[in-house]
């Protein structure tokens, strides 16, 4: 029997996970597994050449971007078995409502995720969630933490543990030059305001100045759009502050592409909390986690505690030269670098033949406290785009109208 998957993405770092993770099932010349992805047209899709990026060295070729209409109408006629839903939280239920009212009691089975590292468990996040019958999870503490916050929402999905899937391919043989590059993995949401973002930039500068090439990763360039809005992104901040911060204009350098090709001999990395962060250690080399704003989960950077690798940028320096931070062995055990077996593609396989025996439990109901933002992007994604711009422009004017009304 042959085993069919479809990944479903709608954004670029959740395509780059799920082309990832489709690989990782099985090998490439496995006959018993039939592997594909498409992209679900949202306002967040990803460039031409962002989706070049994420499907790099993946075995899936170059998906289709359909809007939700066209997506539920091809899983309508390929029938596959298991539906990889790799997408934001409102995108992921209604693409998930969308194939189930297409597909009805033959329904494939849903397996879901996050891309990175997925601590805290938020009530949000699995409440977007609680129709998959399974959750996949990448670190032995975030096997109870979604147990425990699924449960709170009344469901039970299957909980398999996997590795975050491109780390599988590296091994620690990369950290044994001098740092003499240092590379800054940005993220779109921390730090968040401006004036920390334009003090990160100062501080990287610095480190510039004291004789290390220091090269600013980006996740999108001006006009693309990425998983989480930027407000304010870093090449444009320097752009407008390098003059009055007193730095040359090419002493940061900013790139975009793979992170690959930027984690190589003689390189460190340095984030805030970006997943990158793992790439980094899993290859040997120096890694910080930047602590100059605090260390919190709304900074997404309290997984990190205990890792070994958590100091400011001003120190930085002095760390590199010494050999880097040393991470600690029981921290990368217990979180996303442990060394158990995948149980991700067994989980596939018992999915698949729950399917084929019509044994899939029933999808649990949109939580009410979601209810709106859900309604909302469900017209969002089925409505052509000039269509639901002119209605929220109706509708904004109508609550500008009651307003005034009330005031008089």
């Amino acid at each position: 029997m042959t085993i069919r998957v479809l990944a479903v993405a709608d954004s670029d770092s959740y395509l780059k996970w799920a082309c990832a993770t489709l690989d990782r099932l099985g090998p490439a010349d496995d006959e018993g597994l039939d592997r594909s992805a498409v992209i679900v047209k949202t306002p967040i899709a990803p460039t031409t050449s962002q989706i070049a990026a994420a499907v790099a060295g993946s075995s899936v070729v170059r998906p289709a971007v359909l809007p939700v209409r066209d997506l539920a109408a091809q899983i309508r006629e390929d029938t596959p078995d298991v539906v990889l839903i790799a997408a934001t939280g409102p995108v992921a239920e209604v693409v998930a409502r969308a194939i189930v009212a297409a597909t009805g009691k033959r329904r494939p089975a849903l397996v879901t995720g996050l891309p990175g590292m997925a601590l805290p468990a938020t009530p949000k996040g699995t409440g977007w969630r609680r129709w998959c019958d399974a959750f996949v999870v990448h670190s032995r503490l975030e096997i109870d933490a979604y147990r425990e916050s699924f449960a709170a929402h009344g469901v039970t999905p299957d909980v398999p543990l996997a590795h975050l899937p491109f780390l599988e391919h590296m091994s620690a043989s990369l950290g044994t030059e001098p740092v003499k590059r240092i590379i800054f993995a940005a993220q779109a949401k921390v730090p968040e305001s401006r004036a920390d973002r334009v003090a990160l930039l100062d501080r990287l500068a610095r480190l510039a100045d004291d004789e290390f090439e220091v090269i600013v990763k980006l996740r999108a360039r001006k006009g693309e759009r990425q998983t989480h809005n930027e407000a304010y992104p870093y090449d444009e901040l320097w752009d407008a502050e390098h003059a009055r911060l007193g730095h040359r204009s090419d002493i940061l350098r900013f790139v975009d592409g793979p992170m690959a090709e930027w984690l190589q001999p003689g390189s460190a990395l340095m984030t805030v909390s970006s997943t990158a962060a793992m790439e980094s250690l899993a290859l040997g080399l120096s890694t910080v986690i930047i602590d100059d704003f605090g260390v919190s989960a709304e900074l997404l950077n309290a997984p990190f505690v205990g890792s070994g690798c958590v100091m400011h940028v001003a120190d930085a320096a002095e760390a590199f030269r010494a050999g880097g931070p040393e991470p600690d062995p029981a921290w990368l055990d217990d979180n996303y670098l442990h060394t158990s077996d995948s149980e991700l593609p067994a989980a596939v396989r018992d999915l698949a033949a729950r399917r084929e025996a019509g044994t899939l439990a029933p999808l649990a109901e949109v939580k009410p406290w979601l209810l709106t933002r859900y309604l909302r992007m469900t017209l969002q994604m089925y409505m052509p785009k000039f269509v639901y711009d002119v209605a929220r422009q109706s509708n904004r004017s109508v609550r500008l109208l009651l307003d005034k009304e009330k005031q008089a």
